[in-house]
């Protein structure tokens, strides 16, 4: 009872820690401009330090629930509210933390770390969909502009606006993109920790959705990328 009370107090003061961290990075400058498609995707806010912020406010709410709760269960509710629909948006080791607080068995534990992952991925795709498709526009925004300059007739601060949409959107879109890579490489933590005490088809079965997760990475920053290339070739003079 004391190690499940001494859990759940550390998850509890780390989601509090993650939530007074996700606070300071509201309001940043800039994302007025960002395509609404883009600040308006639930998926993208999925991948954000304010998403994992409301993750950790809901999580924050159920532990102070758990107060009033059956004091002999109040160990082990602190410990499942506090990352209960984050994943590992917290971190690998109090994301192990709760897991095992629910669950003994390491193969239930990894049946539950495959769904968690394939949800992240199912939301890597969505993301991935929107911002292919706003990319697209950018990339015919650019397009564009670079007639009007070879014609001359480009008109400098309607060129200026519409190139400032576009830098919002690639540090938007890199700013999700390195909060999914951190994810996943706390997903990596999670099968190395369990490498030991896992059946080998069910931890064959985490990687793969984990180096899927890696792949859908990999594909959209190399859209990222060849966007910013082409929004860097661009000179107003």
């Amino acid at each position: 009872m004391m190690v499940a009370s001494f859990t759940a107090k550390r998850i509890a003061w780390a989601t509090l820690a993650l939530l007074l961290a996700g606070c300071q990075t509201m309001g940043a400058p800039g994302g007025g401009q960002t395509d609404p498609r883009l600040a308006n995707s639930s998926s993208a806010q999925f991948f954000s330090k304010s998403g994992w912020q409301a993750c950790a406010g809901g999580a924050v709410v159920g532990v102070l629930a758990c107060q009033l709760a059956n004091p002999d269960r109040k160990g082990a509710c602190m410990a499942t509210a506090a990352v209960v629909g984050c994943g590992v948006g917290m971190g690998a080791n109090y994301y192990l933390d709760q897991r095992r607080s629910q669950y003994a068995n390491a193969e239930q534990r990894l049946d539950v770390a495959i769904a968690d992952v394939r949800k992240d991925n199912l939301e890597l795709q969505d993301l991935s969909r929107t911002a292919r498709t706003v990319i697209a526009d950018d990339r015919q925004s650019i397009a564009m502009i670079q007639r009007d300059i070879a014609a001359k007739r480009v008109q400098r601060v309607h060129a200026q606006q519409r190139l400032a949409k576009v830098d919002a959107n690639l540090a938007f879109l890199r700013d999700k993109l390195a909060n999914a890579r951190t994810k996943q490489q706390e997903w990596r933590k999670v099968a190395a920790a369990e490498r030991s005490s896992a059946s080998a088809a069910r931890l064959d079965t985490l990687n793969a959705e984990i180096n899927s997760m890696q792949r859908q990475i990999g594909s959209l920053e190399a859209e990222i990328d060849q966007l910013y290339k082409q929004r860097s070739a661009i000179r107003l003079g």
